[in-house]
């Protein structure tokens, strides 16, 4: 039991990150107004209680504003080391700046696209895109906003609906919010804002496969506090590609069909266990209670945990799906690594490592965990939600729930897959 002990500390002690540098001066908040336009881009305006250098976003996974946003006269956005940044060509500062964008679906590399547009005239946004701070924003930065729509528009915020604007705080992630007509439709287990043009057997499915996840996650990680909001939308524009997307924040789980061959794509044999997957996946978050480690080596455990619930959801209506999603998986997770860490795979940047990897790694704690607890993962996922109220997820916290419920040598072999290079290599030759 103290060599297991002992070699689950070594692991732990892989993961260790350098000490944090001295807190710097917070940055200033501003008061964010976004305004809305039935047609054209819409505006953000950010407004600071006193004079600030340069206006950092809080979420800058690539440099799509600097190309796509444009700044009132006399400011330029650009990328930054970090983020993308909003700043005064003449250097001088400023309290006060205003920011126009067209209102489009963007695949933005591990982030949620800022708009995702409905074919019956609605929209929804995403909150977040929004988030700035006079420097680097802080994780609890906490921000006032409001939202301004075109007359006769309601706005769909926080489950209540409004017209002409909306105020609220916001942080962490962000939400969704929906400007448009189309009325929610109410079940027992979600609230559903269904674009209008989104073909029936769609519609019919998004109302099945999410609350179907959502009771099979019910009966292991417990209810979720409210119903969720979902949300689906699809733009019909035929631009030469089609696919779908989506995510899930607290309360809300989002998908977004784009391309016009949807109708025929949904003939095919897989679409049907594919939305199912894909549901499950987002509704795993919800039940994860949206604990994450906040960076990007762990992401392992949340991704690949959300990727094993779907797989453990809809093996049992379709086991050849299943089967093949581990395959695909087993390939994928194989190019990635080249014989690497999966750690350090994760750390370099390579977020898909973390679907496909992650999954491989998460059915054999499932399996393995089930030696001595029925409900296998879900049990792990317990322990670790409880143990990170509060303090918000991390490696260590996991691998000390595995340390709880199945022992500390399991701890210290899921610690080591994910820490050792080749440590992976048995479950890419062999199926979970």
């Amino acid at each position: 039991m103290q060599r297991c002990a002992l070699r689950l500390a070594l692991a732990l002690g892989l993961l260790a990150g350098v000490p944090a540098a001295a807190p710097a001066q917070r940055p200033l908040l501003p008061d964010t107004r976004i305004t809305a336009t039935a047609t054209g881009n819409w505006r953000v305006d950010y407004r600071f209680a006193s004079a600030v250098a340069e206006l950092h976003f809080a979420r800058s996974p690539d440099a799509s504003r600097a190309t796509g946003w444009s700044a009132s006269a006399g400011f330029e956005i650009v990328r930054g080391r970090e983020d993308e940044l909003v700043r005064r060509r003449d250097g001088r500062p400023f309290t006060a700046v205003s920011l126009a964008m067209p209102p489009l679906w963007q695949d933005l590399p591990k982030d949620y696209s800022p708009f995702s547009p409905f074919g019956d005239g609605g929209i929804l946004f995403h909150s977040g895109r929004f988030f700035a701070c006079s420097g680097p924003c802080e994780a609890a930065s906490r921000w006032r906003m409001t939202i301004v729509a075109p007359p006769g528009l309601p706005i769909l915020l926080n489950g209540r609906f409004f017209t002409g604007s909306a105020s609220w705080v916001d942080g962490n992630d962000g939400r969704n919010i929906y400007l448009g007509r189309t009325r929610p439709v109410e079940t027992p287990d979600l609230v559903a804002v269904l674009d209008d043009n989104l073909p029936p057997a769609i519609r019919t499915r998004l109302l099945t496969q999410l609350p179907d996840a959502m009771r099979v996650f019910a009966g292991k990680l417990g209810r979720l506090p409210q119903r969720p909001m979902l949300f689906a939308s699809w733009d019909p524009a035929d631009r030469g590609v089609d696919g779908r997307k989506g995510g899930a924040l607290p309360g809300q789980v989002f998908v977004h069909f784009y391309g016009a061959r949807w109708p025929q794509l949904m003939q095919t044999a897989t679409f049907g266990p594919d939305l199912a997957w894909f549901f499950a996946h987002e509704a795993g978050h919800l039940y994860q209670r949206q604990v994450t480690t906040g960076d990007d080596a762990g992401a392992w455990i949340h991704e690949g945990g959300a990727e094993a619930f779907a797989s453990l959801a809809t093996r049992t209506a379709a086991p050849a799906f299943a089967a093949a999603k581990q395959d695909q998986a087993r390939d994928d997770c194989a190019r990635r690594l080249g014989g690497r860490a999966l750690r350090d795979v994760l750390a370099g940047g390579d977020a898909q490592a973390s679907y496909s990897c992650g999954l491989l790694v998460n059915l054999w704690l499932d399996r393995a965990v089930r030696a001595r607890n029925p409900d296998g993962l879900f049990a792990v996922w317990r322990t670790y939600i409880a143990r990170s109220a509060g303090a918000g997820g991390s490696q260590t916290n996991f691998f000390s729930a595995i340390q709880a419920v199945a022992g500390p040598d399991l701890a210290a072999r899921t610690a080591a897959l994910v820490t050792q290079p080749g440590a992976l290599q048995p479950l890419l030759t062999t199926a979970n």
